[in-house]
């Protein structure tokens, strides 16, 4: 399925749609093939049908093989190229139509593969907390849009907090010329840098004040020669937990961990406990992105009010955890996409497999006090979302970032 997800999405459905492109000829009875095989899949009950699954399997070879062909116009700088392109011309056609201070962008989420990653859901719940609470007396008339993640280019007007991760299909994820990006929490996958390297190339367009949620982000921004910092996350900032829900809490969960995980865990922590996936939720509607925002506020109120522990590999599950209060054991999956999970670097113990087999993981520790990370997080943030500061408020914004980027609880004092 990964073959299915990463390279077909990219490769057929947006670069051979492109009625003027030229990877279109010599390819279209690959693109036909394809997608009656995905559409007699989607009817079938049974995701697992060996037969399907084996020409599927063998037609993505196929397709592989040619992005990884440097002759091949499949190749994947010739996407990259593609990409960018697309991008300045919606970007340079597109006339500003709105201001951009009459509302908020707040994301949902395309679900192409039925399937929903409820931790997206998560990031945008808490970055609209985070933005109330930076407004303070306004809150009330805060105003908030829902926008596609992957369509914010053609969306018209407001002031979009980039808090998330962009991936690897488009740059549409980008902003355009009539909606302003405040850059906190960003991470860019390698496609998606890769992309943005050829606008940089080709176009003058420049970003600037990049905050970052990791710091191999951060790196790659720096290297373009942006501006950037270490930001961290904004699901850090959900509110704590009250004593009387602490108190209350008996429940452990076992959240997006593999049975190879599961079967290490000692017998104490998986006797009764609720095992659970934020990344691969499936809805009767999962068109209807309501429907996975909802599932994404109430699981936020189950932790809250029942998780004693939470035992997982997902980052937007130990970090909205953490920032309510709940003891996280954080199990390093086996991937590390480009260093995305250093925005826990100084908050959290991240343990291995191996330390997990080895009875090296500590399953008695009490969830670390964060609620002076948590206020500069929300303060840089609030100066962030400012267009014009003061002298006096730009010196504290840099002593902020400073701060977030060197907090270390487990530094001596």
């Amino acid at each position: 399925m990964h073959g299915l997800n990463y390279i077909i999405r990219k490769w057929i459905y947006h670069t051979l749609d492109r009625e003027e492109s030229p990877i279109r000829q010599g390819f279209n009875s690959l693109k036909t093939q394809y997608k009656e095989l995905q559409s007699e899949l989607f009817s079938l009950a049974d995701w697992q049908h060996k037969e399907l699954q084996s020409e599927l399997s063998s037609l993505t070879n196929r397709i592989c093989n040619e992005t990884a062909n440097p002759n091949s116009l499949l190749h994947k700088n010739h996407f990259y190229q593609l990409i960018s392109q697309e991008y300045l011309h919606q970007y340079h056609t597109k006339q500003k139509t709105k201001d951009y201070t009459d509302h908020y962008v707040s994301y949902c989420y395309e679900s192409p593969m039925g399937v929903v990653n409820i931790g997206d859901y998560i990031q945008t719940i808490a970055t609209e907390e985070a933005i109330r609470q930076c407004v303070g007396n306004n809150s009330e008339q805060v105003k908030f849009e829902t926008v596609q993640r992957n369509r914010l280019t053609s969306h018209q007007g407001g002031t979009c907090v980039m808090q998330g991760w962009y991936e690897h299909q488009q740059l549409t994820f980008l902003p355009g010329p009539d909606t302003r990006p405040v850059w906190v929490g960003t991470h860019f996958c390698f496609d998606a840098r890769k992309m943005i390297e050829c606008l940089y190339e080709n176009s003058s367009i420049r970003f600037k004040d990049i905050g970052c949620r990791d710091k191999s982000t951060m790196a790659f921004c720096q290297s373009l020669g942006m501006t950037a910092y270490f930001s961290r996350c904004l699901t850090l900032t959900l509110p704590k937990r009250n004593a009387a829900e602490t108190q209350n809490a008996n429940t452990t969960y076992i959240v997006d961990c593999p049975d190879k995980i599961i079967e290490y865990l000692p017998t104490s922590i998986k006797d009764g406990a609720k095992i659970i996936s934020q990344r691969n939720c499936k809805f009767e509607s999962w068109m209807n992105w309501q429907q996975s925002r909802i599932a994404a506020e109430q699981l936020l109120v189950e932790y809250r009010q029942h998780a004693r522990l939470v035992v997982t590999t997902a980052l937007h599950c130990a970090q909205p955890c953490l920032a309510m209060g709940i003891p996280v054991v954080f199990i390093h999956p086996e991937y590390n996409e480009e260093d995305r999970f250093s925005s826990m670097d100084g908050i959290l113990k991240q343990y291995s497999l191996n330390d997990l087999k080895e009875g090296k993981v500590r399953f008695d520790e009490s969830a670390p006090d964060i609620e002076d990370l948590k206020f500069a997080l929300l303060r840089n943030l609030g100066l962030s979302l400012k267009e014009n500061l003061s002298d006096e408020e730009a010196q504290e914004l840099s002593e902020v970032r400073s701060f977030i980027e060197q907090y270390n609880i487990y530094k001596l004092t």
